[in-house]
């Protein structure tokens, strides 16, 4: 005890000061850290759930992830089927509509030839109702004399050859340059 004497420690002190410190320590327990305590405890409670709601919203987000990629997948696919469909239907009225043109071309150029056969044969008994009386008033003119009926058809039927020869050409010609110009003929059956 002397060296504690020596150093001017009173054990009395150190007694007091250590029952002091306990007590210090016990009320300290009891009012500071038990409440905060509770309060940490409380903050890592709401810490935890926290992070369990975000863990729930991860897992729905997830959720809701995956059930927008199917469904977008599902419109995806419907879109192209109605894609291909609209393209078949597209197609099916297209060879229709080709189909029934060129139906209705041949139709038109069916009826164009028989009117130009018509008026083929309206021109060629025309014409050679003008080559007769033509043919007639030329012979009685070059000749002075009527002629007899066997000479006299065979005359006309000559000249009517090469006229009837002649003006088919000519009216070939002239469909054909209409036809190749594009432009409409316009046959009249009432001619």
């Amino acid at each position: 005890m002397e060296i504690l004497n020596n150093l001017n420690i009173q054990w009395q002190l150190i007694l007091v000061n250590m029952i002091g410190f306990v007590i210090l320590v016990a009320v300290a327990k009891k009012m500071v850290f038990a409440p905060i305590g509770k309060v940490i405890e409380e903050r890592a409670s709401e810490i935890n759930s926290g992070y369990d709601r975000l863990d729930a919203s991860q897992r729905e987000m997830e959720t809701l992830k995956a059930d927008y990629e199917a469904r977008l997948s599902a419109i995806e696919a419907e879109a192209r089927d109605k894609i291909q469909t609209a393209i078949k239907e597209a197609q099916a009225a297209r060879d229709q509509i080709i189909a029934d043109a060129n139906a209705r071309s041949r139709e038109i150029i069916t009826r164009a030839e028989q009117e130009a056969n018509r008026e083929k044969e309206q021109a060629m008994i025309t014409l050679r109702q003008q080559i007769v009386d033509l043919a007639v008033s030329t012979t009685t003119r070059v000749v002075g004399e009527s002629l007899d009926a066997k000479r006299h058809q065979q005359l006309i039927d000559e000249f009517i050859a090469q006229g009837a020869a002649e003006a088919e050409r000519q009216r070939a010609a002239f469909f054909l340059s209409a036809l190749e110009d594009g432009a409409p003929v316009i046959i009249n059956p009432f001619e």
